[in-house]
């Protein structure tokens, strides 16, 4: 009895491990860099990786990006059996919040204004964020031009280290108001 009561442990012991590796390995924060952080990234590869984010955003598989699909890209994986609830039948996306996250993000990759995010408004804005990127303007991202980007999006908005650089504090509100130059 005590062998297969330990029999029976251990294959829960194992099966837990199996099925916890995955999401250890999708979830654990990665110390090493990327196998191609010291690659040149041209501008096709760019944008072909922005078709396959695209692809992998758009769960309902219409061709389009809505408020929900965007909101699913900022959650954190989901644990193994856990499903995402179905889209609207319809196709609609739901009313969004003013308060939701990535609002802004839709308002600015929307350009036509319809609500929805289709594959070229996201290709145009990964095109944009390319030619931002390219200093030299050779088509080319080079491990230089991308840490540079890094840096920069580290500065705007508090991010990263660094950020506030040499700028003083704020004064504190009820700190009097310096004069006009009167």
């Amino acid at each position: 009895m005590n062998r297969i009561a330990l029999a029976a442990i251990l294959a829960a012991a194992g099966f837990a491990a199996a099925a916890a590796g995955p999401l250890a390995a999708q979830t654990a924060p990665s110390s090493t860099p990327p196998a191609d952080a010291g690659r040149t990234i041209t501008r096709d590869e760019a944008l072909a990786a922005a078709d396959a984010r695209f692809d992998r955003m758009d769960i309902n598989k219409d061709g389009k990006l809505n408020a929900s699909e965007m909101a699913a890209r900022r959650q954190p994986p989901m644990a193994a059996g856990m499903t995402m609830p179905p889209p609207p039948a319809d196709g609609a996306a739901p009313p969004p919040s003013p308060a939701a996250p990535g609002n802004r993000m839709m308002a600015r990759l929307d350009t036509n204004g319809d609500g929805m995010i289709d594959r070229a408004e996201y290709r145009a804005q990964a095109a944009r964020r390319f030619d931002r990127m390219d200093a030299n303007k050779d088509g080319k991202l080079d491990p230089a031009e991308r840490q540079a980007a890094r840096d920069a999006m580290g500065m705007r908005g508090g991010r990263g280290p660094g950020a506030g650089g040499d700028m003083p504090p704020p004064p504190p509100a009820d700190a009097p108001k310096p004069d006009a130059g009167e």
